[in-house]
């Protein structure tokens, strides 16, 4: 015999979703051993990007590009000289080859140009152009504007304090990190000595 359904239940119907403190406190249930702040973190910091970069899509949609490409323009301005691709990589925190899509429409824009790199000829610069020194001084007031109404909940303390607290979370994930690689290597190196030794029995065996 079926269970009957709630009266209020409606097939299909998607459930509410549950607040973080209400996850947190369900994951650390299944697991004792753990007691859910870091998992709160994640979360929080899920949320708020996913809500932040929505907003940044809507806003820099209108200008007729993505954030990714109005950070390439944003980066170069503060640069303020021609930079490699990895170097634009490395301070955007996106891989080489995601850029190169945007780096191509940017420049079909006329917002940058590419250059050939004088000191490695195997790489190429990007460069801000005229053109995309004005496109940023026709928006980036506005743009600004907008991220201290987003951020008016915040004073410039708590502003301050939370920039902190984010450069010491990327911090630590940078060295946890850093120990599981050496954590690897130490373990591959230490495979490859026994199946050497192995091998080296055999021989002599």
């Amino acid at each position: 015999m079926q269970p009957r359904k709630p009266k209020n239940a409606r097939a299909g119907a998607a459930l509410p979703v549950l607040p973080l403190s209400d996850q947190v406190a369900v994951s650390a249930a299944l697991d004792k051993a753990l007691d859910g702040s870091a998992l709160w973190v994640l979360l929080a910091v899920y949320r708020t990007f996913a809500t932040l970069d929505r907003d940044q899509a809507d806003e820099v949609g209108t200008m007729g590009l993505s954030p990714l490409q109005f950070n390439i323009l944003t980066t170069l301005q503060r640069t303020r000289q021609p930079t490699t691709m990895g170097a634009l990589a490395g301070m955007l925190v996106v891989k080489p080859n995601n850029l190169s899509g945007n780096i191509n429409t940017l420049a079909e824009k006329g917002l940058i140009r590419r250059e050939l790199n004088a000191s490695d000829q195997r790489s190429l610069l990007a460069v801000l152009t005229p053109e995309g020194e004005t496109f940023l001084k026709a928006n980036l007031p506005a743009h600004w504007k907008r991220l201290e109404r987003l951020m008016a909940g915040l004073t410039r303390q708590e502003r301050l304090h939370l920039v902190t607290l984010l450069t010491q979370l990327t911090t630590s994930i940078a060295r946890a990190q850093e120990q599981e690689n050496e954590a690897a290597a130490a373990a591959s190196r230490k495979k490859a000595r026994t199946k050497a030794h192995h091998e080296t029995s055999e021989v002599i065996n």
